[in-house]
Formats: C-alpha cells, sequence, structure tokens
C-alpha cells in the first residue's frame, strides 16, 4: 500500500466518500459500463433478489460467484446495480486500494481509523463507523482481534441513500 502511512493517496488508489462517490464513480448515477471502465472486466457476474432485484460485478472473487443466493458478497469487490434502473447502488471492498479521504482503508488499524477519523468507533449491529450524507452513506466496518470493536477496518461500504439491494444487514438500516 503505497502512500497509506501518511495519509497520502497514490494514483492507484480509488477514494471513496460518505456522499456516495467512488473514484469518478457516484451512487445512483453510474452504470455497469462506467465501473468496467474504472475497474476493468468483472471476474464474475450475478443476480439476485433480496429487497428488490440487483446486478452485481465481482472483482478478486478466487473462482467464487460476486454474491451469495441473496447477494451476500464473496469477492474481494462487489459493485451492486439496481436491476430497473441499471444505476449504482452498493459498493462492498475488502480492498485496501479502496480509501476514504483522510486516508483509512481496509487493513487500518482501529486506533490509526479512530484519529484519523478524529471519532471513536460505535458498537451496536457491528462494530466501525459510519458517516451519513443526504446522497449516501460509508460504512468502515471493523473486524478482528478479541475485544467487542475490531481491532481493524475489514471492509468499505459506500451505499446509495435511495437505491437499496438489502444485501447487507446492519449497514443499511
Amino acid at each position: 500500500m503505497t502512500g497509506c502511512a501518511s495519509g497520502h493517496h497514490s494514483a492507484s488508489q480509488i477514494v471513496v466518500t460518505a456522499r456516495g462517490r467512488v473514484g469518478p464513480l457516484h451512487m445512483d448515477e453510474s452504470t455497469r459500463a462506467d465501473v468496467v471502465s474504472l475497474a476493468g472486466r468483472p471476474e464474475s457476474e450475478g443476480h439476485g433478489r433480496h429487497y428488490t432485484a440487483f446486478d452485481a460485478l465481482g472483482y478478486g472473487c478466487h473462482g467464487k460467484p460476486a454474491g451469495d443466493k441473496v447477494g451476500i458478497p464473496q469477492c474481494k469487490t462487489v459493485y451492486y446495480f439496481d436491476s430497473r434502473s441499471g444505476k449504482l447502488e452498493l459498493l462492498y471492498t475488502e480492498d485496501g486500494r479502496y480509501v476514504d479521504p483522510h486516508g483509512v482503508h481496509p487493513g487500518t488499524r482501529t486506533p490509526v481509523a479512530a484519529r484519523r477519523l478524529g471519532r471513536r468507533p460505535f458498537n451496536g449491529c457491528f462494530s466501525g463507523f459510519r458517516f451519513d450524507t443526504k446522497t449516501g452513506f460509508l460504512v468502515m466496518w471493523l473486524e478482528g482481534g478479541k475485544a467487542l470493536i475490531g481491532n481493524h477496518v475489514g471492509f468499505l461500504v459506500v451505499h446509495s441513500r435511495h437505491l437499496n439491494p438489502g444485501v447487507l444487514d446492519c449497514v443499511d438500516s
């Protein structure tokens, strides 16, 4: 991971925000073609229905489908689209190249994330950090260790405020 320790971003990193941005992409607006332009050809594609019908593109799948029967991600990174509109509605990623504007990414230790974000993690349905805006939200899910609060960021979720496949309990409620 180049540049993460100092909080600076390398060219290979993709900045994600609570406003629903994933690099040049935006929740509720970007399409499959936009994602393929950014991330390349997916390793896996899937379709499903939980709250609503969705399509999914998976990256870092190691031969697994993008999601299981109800859409729970099975790949390192999964982009979800509303089947009806074709618009991006959710990003799930364990990939350290995806980083928030403060330099927090999957793998960041909890104390470092708390310091960079200027807040303490919470523990509820999950332990982590959540940032809400009018257009979207960003969740940093903590995992690992033996404490109630995880010892590092396990994955990030960027979520539309308007579209919801319902594939991630706790995150989308």
